[in-house]
């Protein structure tokens, strides 16, 4: 359960918040903590470099079908298993 809290925002701050995903000031508010936690950068971060590498390996894996090279295919997903074995959960 929340708590209802008197808090004085500056103009310039309330601007800003137009600019923060949510439905209400509240929410606003909470994903600005959210996104401000160093702990939840470090996620979304290394969340970026898995994305790239799964881009990376997909365009490799393509260029190796596409010359039929199926052993280095099979070594490059054996390589990259961590992706694809991923447990991925929504937040």
């Amino acid at each position: 359960m929340g708590r209802q809290h008197t808090t004085w925002i500056s103009d310039e701050t309330w601007d800003r918040l137009g600019n923060i995903a949510g439905d209400s000031v509240s929410k606003k508010i909470s994903n600005a903590v959210k996104f401000a936690d160093p702990d939840e950068m470090m996620r979304q971060n290394a969340q970026m470099r898995q994305y790239d590498t799964a881009k990376s390996t997909m365009r490799t894996l393509a260029h190796l079908l596409q010359k039929k090279d199926y052993q280095a295919m099979d070594a490059m997903l054996e390589e990259t298993e961590w992706i694809w074995g991923a447990d991925v959960r929504e937040n």
